[in-house]
């Protein structure tokens, strides 16, 4: 039996290794498509501003196809060689090196790409969820996780500078080519490293029966309603943070990054913290006190003007980083919790409703930016631009959806202000106040008891 434990601990840390070596690798794809450096290639192709609102709008939109994950996932036996599948969709971006050198550059072409790749990074997410619910214990995700994501911010900011480094001094196109196929390159290697984690067979009961189950599972509805209208509430003002600080105030892009930097290393640290906390205190207590902070910060940005930008930024990095490092482990960790089995339609829905969210709120938050991007006065001698009062409208609204997660029934959880102690405690070098509060191993969904299946 001793010898049965050693070799089961013994994967268990092999499988986070090799986990954390292809999230590691996966993060010179995300550079490419979530920053300034997709941007900058968008317009290369000859996007306007419609289709570049357009464009943004696909990672939250495409979420929705992971409601047919399950149903592939169920068709075949190893779920690494599906992920495997899925990010192999990255590599469709070849496409795209040639079309580089044309003077004839078809926007359409590059959206389609785009658009293609979307898709399958929608199925792999969800492939690559249960995984993470199969191989890591429950008592060690919050830890393993806020640890994984500290390394993924590392390579984020390293990674981001070399592409910016490339795209500043090298000529069109052969700097997007590069970052291009150094991308292809790493993707191959985080795919060779997938193929060391195990594969752990899981209870398959049909996706429609599954879908039966989750829409019937109140608590888990509950958290996917709640993901819905925050992404909503989210997506209303994203993209128009950054517009403020470009179009409204002339910031220099070097300035806006070193508030990125400094966000992503507060970041760093916080998700080891935070992976802590979670296991010890519960994964809705450290979802709440994340969402309490990032709350905040859109208020924040009634600072951001010409006299007050220095200090709003400042400000606005450092809640940032701490808070949106709770938030972004929280909403992995928590749905593994909530959630009665460790079936994919869970996580599935939850994405989907979460994407849905996010694409009708970017849809409506355009006009609405528009017209608030039209106001322009003076209070005294105080600038206010339109967009502010937007962003403390903002600020309301993410508050007013916190009750919606505070509803939700967990396994532990201690108020905001009892972890706040324990983060400060902790932070101070101080041994952690050990509380819990709601500590169940069950959950009463209308007449039925069910118990977890962590």
């Amino acid at each position: 039996m001793s010898e049965f434990i050693k070799r089961l601990k013994w994967h268990a840390s092999k499988d986070e290794l090799y986990l954390t070596v292809e999230g590691t690798l996966s993060t010179f794809y995300l550079v490419l498509t979530q920053t300034v450096i997709f941007t900058a290639l968008a317009l290369y192709f000859g996007l306007n501003e419609v289709a570049l609102g357009l464009v943004s709008s696909f990672p939250m939109a495409f979420q929705i196809f992971q409601i047919f994950a399950p149903a592939v996932i169920e068709k075949l036996p190893s779920k690494k060689k599906l992920l495997a599948f899925f990010n192999s969709g990255r590599f469709l971006w070849i496409i795209l090196i040639p079309l580089l050198f044309s003077e004839h550059r078809k926007p359409e072409l590059f959206i389609l790409v785009f658009a293609l790749s979307q898709v399958f990074a929608a199925f792999a997410g969800n492939v690559w969820i249960s995984i993470i619910s199969d191989v890591i214990p429950s008592e060690r995700r919050g830890k393993y996780l806020g640890l994984r994501n500290f390394f993924v911010s590392l390579a984020t900011l390293l990674v981001f500078y070399l592409y910016s480094l490339i795209a500043d001094n090298i000529k069109k196109p052969f700097n997007f080519a590069i970052i291009i196929l150094i991308t292809m390159v790493t993707t191959l290697f985080s795919l060779v490293s997938l193929m060391k984690v195990r594969d752990v067979s899981s209870k398959k009961t049909g996706s429609l029966n599954d879908l039966r189950i989750v829409l019937k599972d109140k608590n888990f509805m509950k958290l996917s309603k709640a993901y819905f209208m925050w992404n909503f509430v989210i997506l209303l003002s994203a993209p128009f943070f950054p517009y403020h600080q470009i179009h409204n105030l002339k910031l220099p892009m070097t300035y806006i990054s070193y508030a990125s930097i400094t966000a992503s290393l507060l970041s760093m640290l916080f998700y080891t913290l935070w992976g802590r906390l979670s296991d010890e205190f519960g994964h809705k207590s450290v979802l709440i006190t994340g969402l309490s902070i990032v709350s905040i910060t859109p208020a924040i940005w009634i600072l951001m003007n010409e006299k007050h930008w220095v200090l709003a930024l400042t400000l606005d990095a450092i809640l940032s980083g701490v808070g949106w490092a709770a938030v972004n482990l929280a909403f992995i960790t928590l749905p593994m919790e909530t959630a009665s089995s460790s079936s994919p339609m869970y996580f599935a829905v939850f994405s989907a409703l979460g994407g849905l969210g996010g694409m009708i709120g970017s849809l409506i938050g355009g006009p609405i930016a528009k017209f608030f991007n039209s106001l322009d006065f003076y209070v005294k001698d105080y600038h206010i631009f339109g967009l502010q009062i937007f962003f403390i409208i903002e600020s309301v609204l993410r508050y007013s959806v916190i009750p919606l997660f505070a509803g939700i029934s967990s396994r532990k959880y201690v108020s905001p202000a009892t972890l706040f102690t324990n983060v400060l405690s902790t932070l101070s070098g101080r041994h952690a106040i050990r509380i819990q509060e709601g500590n169940r191993q069950e959950v009463i969904i209308g007449r039925k008891r069910l118990r977890r299946w962590w």
